[in-house]
């Protein structure tokens, strides 16, 4: 009689090729969801870490034009000029960097505006090579 039982468990003892191959599916299912997600996390991650970038040198190439004479920041072959490039911040920590200011309102060739507003537009190319942009703005008195 214990014969009979111990040949009776040993038919039904371990699991099935089957039951092995489905867990194995599950497995794998479950490894790839969770690299999936670690991968856009990371890629969240340096996204918002090159916008902080962004903001932060926009922000102080936007201290450096308030602290310029306001007659002074819109004319044609200053820093600041109106629509070119602020050389000190081009390719400075993001690829292809640029940082323009633009003065609405103000006419090439005419009086400086009071209060003139100021512009500042960042341009660069996040980590996948995607164009991105970004401004603020503000208004300087005299």
């Amino acid at each position: 009689m214990v014969g009979i039982r111990c040949r009776a468990r040993s038919g039904r003892a371990g699991f099935t090729l089957i039951e092995l191959m489905i867990a194995v599916v599950v497995l794998v299912v479950a490894i790839c969801s969770a690299i999936s997600a670690q991968v856009v996390a990371f890629n969240l991650l340096r996204t918002s870490r090159e916008t902080n970038v962004a903001m932060g040198d926009l922000q102080g190439a936007m201290e450096l034009a308030i602290l310029q004479p306001a007659n002074a920041l819109p004319l044609a072959g200053g820093e600041f000029a109106q629509g070119t490039a602020i050389a000190r911040f081009n390719d400075l920590h993001l690829r292809n960097q640029r940082i323009t200011a633009t003065y609405p309102g103000y006419v090439v060739g005419a009086a400086v505006p009071d209060p003139l507003q100021i512009v500042m537009t960042i341009t660069w190319d996040d980590f996948q090579e995607r164009p991105r942009t970004m401004r603020i703005a503000t208004i300087r008195g005299r």
